[in-house]
């Protein structure tokens, strides 16, 4: 629309790119309020809660325990690339094995973003989303000539308002489309060090997006332009008259008049110069209150949130098997309960990641896969459709398999080495709980 490009006030209110809109796989729960929910349940008695809790203390500690695995791997692929390491002795790697250090780092972190259930922004949506930044708004470029790759993820949408000053004293409320969590990965070319940034961002507008960039330019709104050069103008036109007058008279008359136009002159840089630093300020205030951690602390952030949206679906999962166990669900089945239950529970309409819930179900042990096959044909030459059928394990028997499978993460040649303390606190608490059973 035209009027955009003219008058800041006729910005369109938060408008929903479409692919915003789908149902998402990330659930804005915490894992202490779900199991609230989950214990809350009429059909679990006493034991069966108390059990459940267990359940799920066996299970955060079998995914931290295999997280903690990965974040070492992740800081020391990262290290290389790392703008702000500062330790000691690392050693010197050839092209190729930056290269392959690079590559790797990439795809681990792709993989963790993927089971944190974060989605990618793909150029032809980052431009879409940077297509609806206001004109009324801050004006930032982004320069991208310093880097050879920039990726941004999110997770979380909803709408919010923002007030923001317009037209002197007046005020106006604005309706915005947010992204909650954003992470960017963007790295240096070569010549410029080869570094790679990792920043994580919260309750981002899409009509802002920009600001998270790592590298921007920043520049007035037109409105302010129009503002600060219409009132320039209008202080020179009168001492402008003035001064061609005062030629035709005396030159002391002319320099008088000289003196009061350079004054004003120097009004409109002050003016000009106070807008600017106002706008960098709004700049760097925008960015302070939204970053939330960077390249390291970013990476142990988003391994925390990949942990707890693990757990958090196979609690689900085995939850909805164990209280349907007395008959075998199917895979889109459960998909269908989880999703029902959530939609009543927390009124959000999310996505259940079945495939990888059932898959961490069937690793740790704690249900059962039965296969049966499934032909609606008369006609024996007809394909054979194999239909996957799942039920939960007692809790007892779930509880004891979790058990016994801490024996198998510290496996050493010799018997008699001493464990690590904190192994051996592991290995005591799980041994504990046997003697318990």
């Amino acid at each position: 629309m035209p009027q955009l490009f003219l008058l800041p006030f006729f910005r369109s209110p938060g408008v929903m790119p479409g692919f915003l809109k789908d149902r998402e796989q990330f659930l804005p729960v915490r894992v202490d309020i779900l199991m609230e929910r989950l214990l809350k349940d009429g059909r679990l008695n006493d034991d069966e809660r108390k059990s459940f809790r267990v359940l799920r203390r066996l299970l955060a500690d079998r995914f931290h325990y295999e997280y903690r695995g990965m974040l070492e791997s992740l800081t020391n692929d990262f290290v290389p690339f790392d703008p702000d390491c500062e330790t000691l002795g690392e050693p010197e790697y050839t092209a190729e094995q930056l290269n392959a250090m690079r590559l790797r780092l990439y795809e681990s972190i792709r993989q963790v973003l993927q089971i944190g259930n974060y989605r990618e922004l793909t150029p032809e949506q980052l431009s879409e989303c940077l297509e609806l930044q206001p004109i009324g708004g801050l004006s930032v470029h982004v320069d991208t000539g310093d880097f050879d790759g920039f990726h941004v993820y999110y997770h979380g949408v909803r709408r919010c308002k923002e007030t923001e000053n317009f037209f002197f004293f007046w005020k106006r409320v604005l309706p915005l489309v947010c992204l909650n969590r954003v992470f960017v990965i963007a790295r240096l070319k070569p010549e410029f060090g080869g570094q790679v940034l990792i920043k994580m961002f919260k309750d981002v507008p899409i009509e802002n997006i920009k600001i998270i960039a790592p590298k921007v330019k920043l520049g007035m709104p037109v409105f302010a332009k129009i503002k600060i050069g219409g009132s320039v103008l209008g202080s020179l036109i009168a001492p402008v008259s003035k001064l061609i007058f005062a030629f035709t008279m005396h030159w002391i008359y002319f320099l008088v008049i000289l003196g009061g136009l350079l004054i004003a002159a120097f009004k409109g840089t002050m003016s000009f110069l106070n807008s600017r630093t106002k706008y960098m300020q709004m700049y760097s205030s925008n960015l302070y209150y939204r970053n939330l951690s960077n390249n390291t602390a970013a990476l142990t952030a988003l391994l925390d949130s990949a942990e707890n949206q693990e757990l958090k679906e196979t609690l689900l999962g085995y939850y909805m098997l164990y209280v349907n166990r007395n008959c075998e669900m199917t895979m889109q089945q459960l998909d269908e309960a989880v999703e029902r239950w959530v939609a009543e529970q927390f009124d959000h309409p999310f996505d259940f990641e079945v495939d990888d819930a059932v898959r961490k179900l069937i690793k740790t042990k704690i249900i059962d896969k039965k296969e049966s096959k499934d032909n609606h044909s008369n006609d024996p030459d007809s394909c054979v459709c194999i239909l996957e059928h799942y039920r939960a394990c007692e809790l007892s028997v779930a509880l004891r398999r979790l058990d016994d499978d801490w024996d198998g993460f510290n496996v050493f040649p010799d018997t008699t080495h001493k464990m690590h303390p904190q192994n051996l606190r592991m290995h005591s608490g799980s041994r504990s709980l046997s003697r318990k059973r």
